[in-house]
């Protein structure tokens, strides 16, 4: 029985030792904290090629050391190591192991705004304007100086008759004359003031409404054809705009909290007069960019013209005869001449207006209560 016992020990221990000598060794590396990645890879891919025939590719963007010693350690284990230490991750792909960086995260990206809707969403700018034919005479009579206009106001330095005639502020009373110098007057109501005294008449009152940031245009005249040649010799008819033209670009800009309004401005008064060569278009213009607040109203002047009338005088039926009938006309009668001059006095006010979406919620809002 002994025998048996002692047999059978042997042959368990030579199995065992056939069972070890059968099993593969695994292998393991070594490695410096101080190894750069590309070496660290280099070193991994001897092993990778072993046992699995894929290459060790390092595609990350990081370029340093491993930052982490490997004792004795299996590949796997020190690649996952490596790979943790400095926020990598492996890739494996057909043919080959990838080192790469750490995915980032996608962010959805905002598309911009439908144009359309941008502007429905924009501050709007209404321009109101005045154009004016006032007598040069009296605004100089009034001491009227347009460039010292502020906050929509002016000064008026002289004194003038028939105050009783005049609106407010110059309804002083009574009759004669009045010193109105120390009064700040509205633009407007200046105007009137002129209109009122037959000194002046205004001619065009135009109104636009502009989203901020576009470009608003205002024709009050015709347009003229004036014939030219093109290079061929064809004769064709090229327009000119004529009359009181305004081009505006208002720009609504927020100034701790404050809205204001920077404004591009050209104002033209234009008229063409066809004569035996060409068509001369008489034109005087300004152009200009400020800045107003809500609801402030100034003023662009100094644009002058001649104004001349023929009037005839004598006695009446007589003096209007034809020239053959004696030639009593000339006898009864004589024209006379007038020169007016005139200025055009233009004024602006720009009013902040809410975009076309906030109308439309206020709106929805009271109907709804």
């Amino acid at each position: 029985m002994k025998y048996i016992t002692l047999i059978l020990a042997l042959l368990m221990l030579s199995l065992s030792l056939c069972a070890q000598a059968n099993t593969p060794k695994l292998e393991t590396v070594s490695i410096s904290a101080d190894t750069h990645i590309n070496e660290a890879t280099q070193i991994l891919e001897t092993f990778t090629m072993k046992d699995s025939r894929k290459k060790l590719i390092n595609l990350s963007s990081y370029n340093g050391t491993i930052n982490i010693p490997i004792n004795n350690l299996h590949w796997e284990r020190a690649l996952e190591l490596i790979l943790l230490q400095n926020r990598l991750v492996r890739k494996d792909n057909v043919g080959y192991i990838s080192i790469e960086d750490i995915p980032k995260p996608v962010t959805s990206v905002a598309l911009p705004e439908d144009p359309l809707v941008l502007e429905a969403k924009n501050k709007q700018v209404r321009i109101k304007a005045v154009a004016m034919l006032a007598d040069r005479s009296y605004i100089r009579s009034m001491g009227i100086d347009w460039s010292a206009v502020s906050n929509g106001k002016i000064s008026v330095s002289s004194s003038f008759g028939g105050a009783a005639q005049v609106v407010s502020p110059f309804s002083i009373g009574g009759s004669g004359s009045a010193d109105v110098g120390k009064y700040q007057i509205d633009i407007s109501t200046l105007l009137k003031v002129i209109e009122s005294n037959q000194k002046g008449n205004v001619i065009a009152q135009p109104t636009v409404l502009v989203s901020s940031g576009k470009q608003g245009y205002i024709q009050v005249g015709q347009d003229i054809s004036v014939k030219t040649s093109d290079e061929a010799g064809n004769t064709k008819d090229t327009f000119f705009a004529t009359g009181i033209i305004m081009d505006v670009e208002p720009t609504v800009v927020t100034i701790n909290g404050q809205e204001v309004v920077h404004m591009k401005l050209s104002i033209e008064r234009s008229s063409g007069v066809p004569s035996a060569v060409s068509t001369v278009i008489t034109k005087s213009k300004s152009t200009t960019e400020l800045v107003l607040f809500n609801n402030e109203e100034t003023v662009i002047a100094g644009l002058f013209d001649t104004d001349e009338t023929k009037a005839r005088s004598g006695i009446p039926i007589l003096k209007d005869l034809p020239w053959w009938v004696f030639g009593l006309r000339y006898i009864t009668g004589y024209d006379s001449y007038e020169k007016k001059d005139r200025e055009l006095v233009i004024t602006i006010q720009a009013e902040i207006v809410d975009s076309a979406y906030e109308r439309l919620m206020k709106s929805m809002s009271k109907s709804s209560e």
